[in-house]
């Protein structure tokens, strides 16, 4: 898992800032032969996030991207079923602006040529009391993790496992990062800014003027 880089968005009077651990841009690394003999890969990827956060009752632009670890087999026949993890790289909020974080979600998209089977959280570290669970919305899967979490803390989401079914026709399966509107975001959470004194979001989606990020591809044969 790549580790240890950082950003810092300032803000009007109120910066807001957050750490991101990114990794590489599209890094595949294959691993051994899964047990269904398919040969399984590692990809590494960053998102580019449009975000914005409240600053005094206001909304503001924040750039922002988060890192991802996808493994998945690099191919698999028609009608069959496979899995895929999904696993982001550990946050730290910046405790100058984000004392307290809590609600945190990442969405992440579920492909027109896939079906969805079953999914379960893997691991994760830091968590605290805190409740995670994973809910289906607007066609992403979308873990969401209740906090309390303490800024300048790191902490790291369980990765998400899911079980898929392979479509009948030939071709790719691209997974990507979900979320399309701030309102229902592919990252984000609600936080406590000290130097304001106020609570608010902070919503992301993938950022439209980037190109689109695939966290991994799957291509079905026949």
């Amino acid at each position: 898992m790549a580790r240890n880089s950082k950003w810092i968005a300032r803000v009007a009077m109120g910066a807001v800032a957050v750490t991101g651990v990114l990794a590489s841009v599209g890094v595949a690394n294959a691993s051994p032969i899964a047990a269904t003999g398919t040969a399984t890969a590692t990809t590494s990827s960053t998102v580019a996030y449009d975000c914005r956060t409240t600053v005094q009752q206001g909304f503001h632009p924040v750039a922002y991207s988060r890192g991802f670890d996808v493994t998945a087999p690099e191919a698999v026949t028609a009608g069959a079923e496979f899995d895929v993890t999904f696993d982001p790289t550990p946050i730290t909020a910046f405790a100058q602006y984000n004392k307290t974080v809590t609600d945190v979600q990442v969405a992440y998209r579920i492909p027109r040529n896939a079906k969805v089977t079953s999914y379960s959280l893997v691991g994760g570290s830091g968590l605290g009391r805190a409740f995670t669970w994973v809910e289906e919305r607007d066609g992403s899967l979308v873990v969401r993790s209740s906090g309390p979490y303490a800024g300048g803390v790191e902490f790291d989401l369980p990765s998400l496992a899911v079980h898929f079914k392979a479509g009948r026709s030939t071709g790719t399966i691209s997974f990507a990062p979900g979320g399309k509107s701030y309102v229902e975001p592919g990252f984000g959470w609600f936080r406590y800014q000290p130097i304001l004194d106020e609570w608010g979001p902070f919503q992301c989606v993938p950022d439209p003027a980037q190109p689109a990020v695939e966290l991994a591809t799957v291509k079905i044969t026949g």
